[in-house]
């Protein structure tokens, strides 16, 4: 039988190593590596299978995770153009595949922290910033009040978003 001490911190104790250990940060860089292509504007489909890979496994019940739609400032520059309706509207529309979705996805997890594993390669791929500006990162983890050049706003939580506007997953 485990210790009343030992169980009542175990919880708080695997998610501070999660969060502030680099067991999210090996996760993204594991995620990344694996992927078979740049991850730009491959956030709805990275997004989604990060997210039932992590889902799928033990770390999901400890530390869950959700899919967000939204969008994101860096440097202060909004870079997409993302309301409630223009979400409503792409998710009407269902797949075009003619269409680039004027949105972002990345990952929330229950604490709030966000992981977005396809911004850094977006943005060098739009021309919005250069490689040294993310020390070698390609991937980030982002927690609000902290010193960061993003901001992340939701609009929208949806665990399938990507099944909602995509036929299938482009494998990132």
């Amino acid at each position: 039988m485990e210790s009343p001490v030992c169980s009542e911190y175990k919880i708080p104790l695997i998610t501070a190593i999660i969060f502030r250990g680099d067991y999210l940060g090996t996760a993204a860089n594991g995620f990344i590596r694996n992927s078979p292509r740049n991850l730009a504007n491959l956030c709805h489909s990275a997004s989604q299978q990060f997210y039932e890979n992590w889902m799928s496994q033990k770390i999901g019940d400890i530390a869950p995770v959700a899919i967000t739609v939204g969008n994101v400032k860096y440097k202060d520059r909004e870079i997409y153009q993302v309301s409630r309706s223009s979400v409503k509207r792409i998710m009407a529309k269902g797949f075009c595949p003619d269409d680039s979705l004027d949105v972002h996805v990345w990952l929330t997890f229950s604490n709030m922290t966000v992981l977005d594993l396809t911004i850094i390669p977006t943005l060098l791929s739009k021309g919005l910033a250069s490689t040294s500006d993310f020390n070698d990162l390609r991937y980030v983890i982002w927690e609000e009040g902290g010193d960061s050049d993003f901001e992340y706003i939701p609009v929208l939580q949806h665990n399938n978003f990507m099944y909602a506007v995509d036929k299938v997953a482009g494998h990132a």
